[in-house]
């Protein structure tokens, strides 16, 4: 079963990916307005037992239909206190935009809303679909239009995070050269373009990594293990 896994990793971590995203953008950016068990607490924004059950029972589904006969119990219950973690460094990275002065206007987040395909009709946004669709998932247009609106702030950050890493052509050679020590001459010229990509998105995602971790040292952040274990 590893070594199937493994196999398909890149895959599988795209998958995730996505799932991750789609998981954000309809169940719960945004700090839950309903009095619960708090579970943590984020410079003052409280995420409770019902944000993470919420994430945590769309991460199931999603990763039970990734991974299916693989799927098992012990991978399930990491996902709660992922689901945990996800809430955490995406309030820090809302709270951080928010204070640089990122914005999104209501121009962008209308064409963002236009795009998405849940709503659209042959093609085209439809509003009756739009408006159907958020009932079936028991959230108002407002409240989903503000949790998009700091589902794409989030991202605005890391975009800005991204662009600030560069990678060396030096680097790029001598990474090739150590994940590929037995290649032929050519090789290295004929797989620059995908490989530097890749490098590059593996150094975006380090400097993501260390951005979020600086945020968590310095933030004030409390857990309620035991809230999370009753969740």
């Amino acid at each position: 079963m590893l070594i199937q896994i493994h196999k398909h990793m890149k895959w599988i971590m795209w998958a995730i990916v996505i799932l991750i995203t789609v998981t954000f953008l309809f169940f719960g950016i945004y700090p839950s307005n309903v009095t619960g068990s708090m579970v943590a607490n984020v410079n003052g924004d409280v995420i409770t037992a019902e944000d993470v059950n919420r994430v945590y029972q769309n991460m199931y589904d999603n990763y039970k239909q990734i991974f299916k006969d693989q799927f098992n119990d012990s991978l399930a219950k990491t996902l709660r206190a992922q689901a945990l973690r996800e809430l955490i460094q995406t309030r820090l990275l809302i709270q951080e935009a928010d204070r640089m002065g990122l914005r999104i206007s209501d121009d962008e987040l209308r064409a963002e809303i236009l795009k998405i395909s849940a709503f659209t009709t042959g093609g085209r946004f439809d509003q009756k679909v739009y408006e159907n669709y958020l009932q079936r998932m028991n959230i108002t247009p407002a409240v989903f239009e503000t949790e998009q609106r700091e589902f794409m702030l989030k991202r605005k950050l890391e975009q800005l995070v991204a662009d600030g890493v560069v990678v060396a052509d030096a680097e790029v050679a001598a990474a090739y050269a150590k994940e590929n020590p037995k290649a032929k001459a050519g090789d290295y010229e004929k797989a620059i373009g995908s490989f530097r990509q890749s490098q590059l998105q593996k150094k975006q995602n380090e400097a993501l990594s260390v951005f979020v971790r600086g945020l968590e040292n310095k933030g004030k952040i409390t857990r309620n293990d035991k809230g999370l274990a009753a969740s």
